[in-house]
């Protein structure tokens, strides 16, 4: 039997060892078929997002991690396949535990003549056993009546495994073999198993990453070569002048000079004369700005996912503004977008009409659902290497960079101490002076998340409104660092290309204004304001549009009195 089904829904919704619905049954998915395998991957940046995904795990005590994270910083191999679209993948029946649909009776096969006399095709039972601890999944069992070798099962007419009531179709009524399903695993680690329906969220988890990828080598190449996240940290803070990276002024540091001659094979010896031979920077005017070493290669890091993601595509309101005809349009673009950006604290909003992502599937989880809670299985070939099944696209998205002036400001009310700013780089050098790593970060850098976080969530509900789709289609790429984030048209979903394009050319005056003037209701408040000021309703979104699990989300950073908007739309 062959079914068929898209990509997408493939990537997020059969995976291996994930339950499956389809032709009527319920199968389990053992492989794709011989899958390809991309090589076209940033390795360095994708191990450094898989490490940043799996920490919660590595960081439980006892570790969940099934040591990833300590293979990962060994650099142990980890290869990205793709779904190959000729062969797909195979599934198997699962569980084998079938009912008669007459009688109620329970078989071990598919098809048979029934104690009944029914002779069609058997369902199943959509019930499956799993252990947090090992990461099995069984086939329930049901013992048989020891006089009679039969089974039957009563549904109570609920969804709850523990009602189910096991009798004997032969024995006088009101008799029962058992209730509900009780087995331990047979792995080394013991323990009982956990029964539910298949597809339940503690059946399966998947776990995976975003992550901006270059489509080819060579843009890679290029950034790395033009000074790489160095010189994409001085970019931004320059105000990404020039079309792409390459344009700004190059790299000055030592360290980044040293790599960069390393990777084109001089000598030890002949770096060392080539740096000593450098002209001396330090009266250039420009000082090099003192960060903690762990966040400048945070900064760094984020700085050069920008750069890969605008390098071969950027389309700025400028640009709108250059190419429009209409005086209608003129107006808009230069009067009433510029207005709607400074209320909403924002610097720019530009379009990436080719936006290259990796959307990748690292490991599942089976139990409870909170990163580090249960334990993380992830995907190893029989070699070892670590395999990530991901989709390499191109697809559409818009940037957008808050104004570091106003961001300075709102942690200035916020109760923190920083000193003043002239301009955007200075209250964004004094602000990130102030930061600390992003896996360990301090009470300012929080803020800093929650905030530029709180407002992605805020940006993309609304833009899923005036692009006409659901919020499901969008996701999001956080960049703290940059004061920045990429909303971008997922993989999945009934999102059509031109969207954001569409919504970037015509409405944005009106989802800033809307997102400043509305985002401090809640329909859930007093409740939800009391709890956190986050919930289903007013800011979180589904996964796996945010793989931040919808953690450092609040509308009081956004609006309420000290909120961030609170700052921009004021008149003073």
């Amino acid at each position: 039997m062959k079914e068929f089904r898209s990509g997408s829904q493939i990537l997020f919704g059969h995976l291996p060892e994930q339950t499956v619905d389809a032709g009527g049954g319920i199968w389990k998915v053992k492989r794709w078929n011989d899958p390809k395998t991309i090589n076209a991957i940033d390795t360095s940046a994708l191990r450094e997002e898989l490490i940043r995904a799996a920490y919660p795990w590595k960081e439980a005590t006892p570790s969940q991690d099934g040591g990833f994270v300590d293979d990962l910083l060994a650099h142990r191999p980890v290869r990205v396949h793709a779904l190959n679209r000729e062969e797909g993948v195979y599934c198997e029946p699962f569980p084998r535990l079938f009912m008669c649909q007459r009688c109620k009776r329970l078989h071990d096969e598919a098809m048979g003549k029934c104690q009944c006399g029914a002779t069609g095709r058997r369902g199943q039972l959509p019930f499956v056993g799993y252990h947090e601890a090992c990461g099995a999944i069984k086939t329930p069992y049901v013992r048989k009546c020891p006089k009679h070798k039969q089974r039957a099962v009563r549904f109570p007419g609920t969804a709850s495994a523990a009602e189910l009531v096991f009798y004997c179709p032969e024995c006088p009524p009101g008799t029962y073999l058992d209730r509900g399903f009780g087995a331990s695993c047979d792995c080394a680690l013991g323990g009982v198993l956990s029964f539910t329906v298949h597809r339940s969220g503690n059946v399966f988890k998947p776990r995976g990453i975003s992550m901006i990828n270059p489509p080819r080598r060579e843009i890679l190449a290029r950034i790395e070569q033009a000074g790489g996240g160095e010189r994409a940290l001085e970019w931004m803070l320059e105000g990404m002048v020039g079309r792409r990276l390459t344009e700004s002024a190059p790299a000055q540091n030592p360290t980044t000079i040293r790599k960069l001659l390393e990777d084109r094979g001089f000598d030890e010896a002949t770096i060392t004369a080539m740096l000593a031979a450098m002209p001396n920077t330090t009266d250039s005017g420009k000082r090099t700005l003192a960060l903690d070493p762990e966040l400048r290669a945070d900064a760094e890091r984020q700085a050069k996912q920008v750069a890969l993601a605008t390098f071969e595509s950027r389309i700025t309101i400028a640009d709108l503004l250059g190419r429009s005809t209409s005086e209608e349009l003129r107006d808009q673009y230069q009067s009433k977008y510029p207005c709607a950006l400074e209320r909403a604290g924002i610097e720019r909003i530009e379009l990436i009409d080719k936006f290259p992502v990796l959307t990748a599937q690292f490991g599942y989880t089976r139990g409870k659902p909170n990163p580090g809670d249960s334990r993380l299985r992830t995907y190893r070939e029989k070699t070892g290497e670590y395999v990530v099944y991901g989709d390499l696209a191109q697809t559409e998205a818009l940037l957008v960079k808050l104004d570091p002036t106003m961001v300075l400001g709102w942690l200035v009310r916020q109760g923190f101490e920083l000193p003043e700013s002239s301009g955007s780089r200075e209250a964004a050098e004094a602000i990130l002076a102030s930061m600390g790593p992003m896996d360990r970060p301090n009470p300012l850098t929080e803020r800093v998340i929650e905030l530029v976080h709180s407002i992605s969530h805020a940006f993309i509900k609304r833009a899923a409104v005036y692009a006409g789709i659901e919020r499901s289609a969008l996701s999001e790429v956080v960049l703290p660092t940059a004061f920045s984030f990429f909303v971008y048209a997922a993989a999945r979903g009934d999102f059509v290309l031109g969207g954001l394009q569409a919504l970037f050319e015509s409405d944005l005056h009106h989802l800033l204004d809307g997102m400043v003037d509305d985002e401090h209701r809640c329909a859930l408040d007093p409740g939800c304001e009391d709890t956190g000021a986050a919930c289903a309703v007013c800011l979180h979104l589904g996964e796996p549009s945010c793989r931040m699990f919808n953690t450092r989300l609040s509308r009081k950073a956004l609006a309420g009195g000290l909120g961030y908007f609170d700052v921009t739309a004021s008149p003073n």
